[in-house]
């Protein structure tokens, strides 16, 4: 199939005239989606672990578009063009062959027949400062400024979700009994945790967030989410700070900025330690509680090294069976290990203190072999 490139003033039209039988399919990453985007457009969201296992090529059309009325839509064939953006790559022949946009535009161009597959040049930042007024801009609460404004912030977030991201709708999700998930808005709500019965908060993020109000006992563990932060050098901090609170009879809530990235990162690592859990059983057993989480791909590759060592102590733990739905199942059953062709840059590299070699002779059989990881832009 023939995928095109499209300007910024075609998909104007498309959007005023053709809205209903086209798909915008955002690729950027679901922070930046939350915070602006196209009017319309569906955000792909693809986690780290499907990424990789696709080494560059189609995967299922679920994983591509998690919004299940536009997946309908698209399979019913009521969908004749869908667009792929990005953030501001200028041209379809540009695209890094590893990028998410890339490993959008190859499943849809295999598994999307019927539809014209077409590709925006210069991406979402061309097109919102040429047409703004087709885009949504989602304000987060100012935490500098006089307390007059933070006041009326404040007030205007109690009205309603309309201007809250994604991420902060509902409330924290329930991982085990004793420990949750959310977001630094969820741990802001006394309301929330008073309902769930939380007593202690552990806090991921660049900022201490300390509760000014209620009796909690609180952990901050300083961690940036970028590609380069040491996360996996928490994980024996933090479970130890879990399990204390479970021994106490009480419930965590883990959370970082938007509880995508860093706590649910710490929550797998938990869950592989105290579980024996496989990465991709914790990956799953979490993702079916909070849909949008995404761990970058240097977390995902501290938490690989995390789970050699968990396992290599409990050699009787890889035996488990993977849970997850049966599309997953299928699609990650394979045996993964790369081929000697393979290219080194398409995949991602660890931090410097976590690429020493393994032993050669492990006696843990490991589902998948893991290789250096390098994070998508």
């Amino acid at each position: 199939m023939k995928i095109s490139s499209i300007d910024c003033r075609r998909l104007k039209k498309i959007i005023r005239k053709e809205c209903g039988s086209c798909l915008i399919v955002d690729c950027r990453p679901y922070f930046s989606f939350s915070n602006s985007n196209i009017k319309g457009s569906v955000n792909v969201n693809l986690n780290s672990v499907v990424v990789r296992r696709s080494r560059g090529g189609p995967v299922p059309l679920q994983f591509v578009i998690p919004d299940e009325k536009a997946l309908l839509r698209l399979r019913e064939g009521s969908i004749s063009a869908v667009v792929a953006v990005d953030d501001r790559t200028p041209h379809l022949q540009k695209l890094k062959k590893d990028s998410i946009a890339q490993i959008v535009i190859n499943s849809l161009s295999h598994l999307a027949s019927g539809a014209n597959i077409c590709f925006l040049k210069g991406g979402y930042e061309n097109f919102q400062s040429q047409y703004p007024e087709l885009c949504t801009e989602v304000k987060t609460v100012d935490q500098s400024g006089t307390e007059t404004e933070k006041k009326v912030n404040s007030h205007c977030e109690k009205l309603g979700s309309y201007h809250k991201p994604d991420y902060d709708q509902g409330k924290p999700v329930e991982i085990l009994p004793y420990l949750f998930l959310g977001s630094a808005y969820h741990a802001s709500r006394q309301d929330y945790l008073g309902d769930l019965r939380i007593t202690a908060l552990l806090n991921v993020s660049r900022r201490d967030m300390r509760p000014a109000k209620g009796h909690y006992d609180y952990k901050w563990i300083p961690v940036e989410d970028s590609h380069t932060a040491d996360i996996s050098s928490h994980f024996q901090e933090a479970i130890e700070f879990i399990d204390r609170v479970k021994l106490s009879g009480g419930k965590v809530l883990v959370h970082c900025e938007a509880g995508i990235s860093r706590s649910p990162t710490i929550c797998m690592a938990y869950i592989m330690r105290t579980e024996r859990r496989q990465l991709e059983e914790a990956f799953d057993i979490i993702k079916q509680r909070r849909e949008l989480i995404s761990p970058n791909f240097s977390f995902m590759g501290q938490l690989l090294q995390f789970e050699s060592e968990v396992l290599s102590s409990t050699p009787a733990a890889v035996a488990a069976t993977p849970s997850g739905s049966p599309v997953a199942a299928s699609f990650f059953s394979g045996n993964f290990a790369f081929d000697d062709d393979f290219e080194a840059s398409s995949v991602f590299a660890l931090p410097t203190s976590f690429l020493a070699p393994l032993p050669l002779q492990s006696p843990v059989h490991h589902q998948f072999k893991l290789s250096p990881i390098t994070a998508l832009p």
